[in-house]
């Protein structure tokens, strides 16, 4: 312009353009002058670095060694000087690739494809302009698959169980064998390497693709027992990998052969009574088959009672273990694998019963008057479940009478003679003895009574001569919660070795303390009238009275010693309701009051916590009540505190009692004195 002040048209560009060289004149109208005038354009960082790549999917190999390019990602910045300095930054790499100065990404540690088969990776290309400008390029990793796993098979030996009559063609079992590799370099086929024992054909085919093995041959248990086929699994890759396993197969015995008893028949005989494990009878079985020839015993199992089962048919049945083994049911169907033999078992009669009258108490009235020798009084009969002798009952009497005569075959007992030289009436106990003929010989003993004599019944009337008593068990220490109605504390009863009216007991209270305990005076059962307070009366001495209903009565006492426990039912009581106190300001932290509180519970539910709510600017110690200051106070910033103290216990339930620290107006202050720490200044700097 005229000023010589040289302006820009347009908004200039370094990269565009970065120097301008301009040529000026100066001229007054007469005298003319020039000057050349260079324009150096400085760089601002207004570009961000750009990527010059396109293609952001590499595939590489599992097994490439440390140090490989990967891929090259140049990137470049227009700006000049550190404005277009480009600095890169890799990230997903989790160690395994590096990026240099220069762009270029290296593989630092070996890849595994089976442990990771994709990174995905951020590459970031920056400038180190102010401020800093970035650019990212998101890469994909592929990594490759390389046949680097053999085959590996579920189990390093398989078993399996075969009978000899098994059909060509099963399926015995399938082996699996598995390849961490992918695609061609994973698919698994199987064959078989070898077989022992050789066989001039092979006995098993394994299918190559699913591993299944299959019997090509009959077996036969009796010519090989066991063989051993090694199977080998190999993948598809380049080179291909492979790996073996062992088969164990364990050929089984058919059974074909049943077992035959000795004998068809056996006949044997036991007495009853025989002891419990007793052998009555031994047998033996033969086999063709590998189990040979066996040995069995019949031997008394439960109590044998010829009474109860004289004959016992039994039929014995010998399984071999072979498989299949059908069960015996029901009508005994027997497979080819089992044979039977019958045995019949006759139970002896032993004399183990005694003779039992068919009445337990037999009677008869004879009168005097009439009664002639040879007269029938009354008969008795007798049986025995036992047989033969063993059964047959003779009867006599146990002491000789010579008044009566009983039939020791009929058990009849008819009068010896006249019973004239019987002056008053008489009771005559015989004694009848039933007796078997077994050995040895068993009896079993009746009485036979005549009711003749007219029986005086003397009364003996019970005096009151016994007090009632209370049990040595009944627990007198007792324990009852306080503010808890009604509460039973049991039945206290006694008893009289009286009968009637002195055995007879009523129950009451020598004191019931003003109602606080009832007792029912029939049953002695006590319970509470009203709650118990622990603060006014912490234990009773409680007296129970158990009087008979005698003439005169007599009476006994039991002492119930009774605690009562303590129940959190008081809170906590501050000595004063209103506190006030004074305190200078600028004073270090202190003690400014100290506070009590008291709780009329004991124990656990008496222990007192202090806390302030509303205000930290003061501390209470939490057992202790003293109330301190937690900083200086400032007279200037507040004059006066009111906060709350609370006193509490953690008892059950929870009780407290607050307090308040008020202000002037309750007459009750925390008031902050004031020192004289400030000097007068004007309002104003100047006038």
């Amino acid at each position: 312009d005229i000023n010589g002040i040289i302006w820009t048209k347009i908004k200039l560009d370094y990269e565009s353009q970065n120097n301008y060289t301009l040529n000026i004149s100066l001229s007054d109208g007469i005298t003319t002058d020039y000057a050349t005038v260079f324009v150096q354009v400085t760089d601002v960082n207004d570009n961000s670095p750009v990527f010059g790549i396109t293609n952001t999917t590499i595939n590489i190999l599992e097994n490439t060694p440390a140090g490989t390019l990967i891929t090259s990602v140049p990137a470049t910045d227009v700006d000049a000087g550190f404005n277009g300095l480009v600095v890169y930054t890799l990230k997903g790499a989790e160690g395994k690739m590096d990026i240099d100065a220069s762009g270029l990404i290296l593989l630092e540690k070996e890849l595994d494809r089976e442990t990771q088969g994709i990174y995905n990776l951020a590459v970031i290309a920056s400038d180190q302009g102010q401020p800093r400008l970035s650019t990212i390029l998101n890469l994909t990793v592929i990594i490759d698959d390389v046949n680097d796993n053999p085959p590996v098979f579920s189990s390093s030996k398989y078993e399996v169980s075969v009978p000899e009559d098994k059909a060509r063609g099963s399926k015995l079992l399938t082996v699996s064998a598995t390849d961490l590799d992918a695609g061609a370099n994973a698919l698994v086929k199987y064959r078989i390497i070898s077989q022992l024992p050789l066989t001039s054909l092979p006995v098993f085919l394994v299918n190559s693709t699913t591993g299944e093995l299959f019997l090509s041959q009959q077996l036969d248990y009796e010519t090989t027992k066991q063989f051993e086929v090694e199977l080998e699994a190999s993948d598809g890759g380049q080179p291909s990998h492979s790996t073996s396993t062992h088969v164990v197969v364990h050929v089984l015995d058919v059974n074909d052969n049943p077992p035959k008893f000795n004998q068809a028949i056996y006949d044997i005989a036991v007495t009853e009574n025989i002891q419990k494990g007793s052998p009555i009878c031994t047998f033996s079985v033969t086999d063709d088959d590998e189990v040979g020839t066996k040995d069995g015993t019949i031997v008394v199992n439960g109590y044998v009672d010829r009474e109860t089962k004289e004959k016992y048919d039994l039929l014995l049945v010998a399984s071999d273990n072979g498989m299949p083994q059908r069960q015996v049911i029901h009508c005994f169907l027997l497979s080819s694998h089992q044979n039977f033999t019958y045995i019949s078992i006759q139970v002896l009669d032993v004399n183990d019963n005694v003779p039992q009258f068919t009445k337990a108490q037999y009677s008869a009235s004879v009168r005097v008057a009439t009664a002639k020798e040879g007269a029938s009084v009354l008969s008795v009969s007798a049986t025995d479940l036992d047989i033969g002798n063993n059964s047959i009952i003779s009867y006599s009497l146990m002491n000789h009478s010579d008044i009566f005569h009983i039939n020791n075959h009929t058990g009849e007992i008819i009068l010896r003679s006249s019973l004239a030289h019987i002056t008053a009436d008489t009771v005559v106990t015989l004694t009848v003895i039933a007796a078997d003929h077994g050995v040895p010989q068993l009896t079993s003993n009746g009485e036979l009574c005549f009711h003749i004599l007219l029986f005086v019944t003397v009364r003996v009337n019970d005096i009151n001569d016994n007090p009632p008593v209370f049990s040595e068990l009944i627990q007198t220490k007792l324990s009852l919660p306080e503010n808890a109605a009604p509460l039973d504390l049991g039945t206290f009863s006694a008893t009289d070795k009286d009968i009637g009216e002195n055995a007879f007991i009523s129950y009451y209270l020598q004191d019931d303390f003003a109602g606080a305990f009832h007792i029912n005076t029939s049953t002695g059962k006590v319970m509470t009238g009203k709650s118990l307070d622990r603060e006014m009366m912490d234990s009773y001495e409680l007296k129970i009275i158990a009087t008979d209903s005698g003439k005169p009565p007599l009476s006994e006492s039991l002492v119930l010693s009774i605690a009562v426990e303590d129940v959190n039912d008081n809170p906590p009581v501050f000595s004063q309701k209103l506190y006030s106190v004074t305190v200078k300001e600028n004073d270090p932290p202190h003690v400014i009051l100290s506070t009590t509180a008291t709780d009329n519970d004991i124990g656990y539910n008496a222990i007192i916590h202090y806390t302030i709510i509303g205000e930290t600017s003061f501390y209470v110690g939490e057992h202790s009540g003293n109330i301190s200051t937690l900083q200086p106070l400032d007279y200037e910033s507040c004059a006066h505190y009111t906060f709350t103290l609370k006193a509490f216990n953690p008892g059950d339930p929870y009780l407290q009692d607050t307090t308040n620290i008020t202000d002037v107006e309750s007459l009750f202050l925390v008031i902050v004195e004031d020192v004289n720490e400030e000097g007068p200044i004007f309002d104003k700097p100047s006038y």
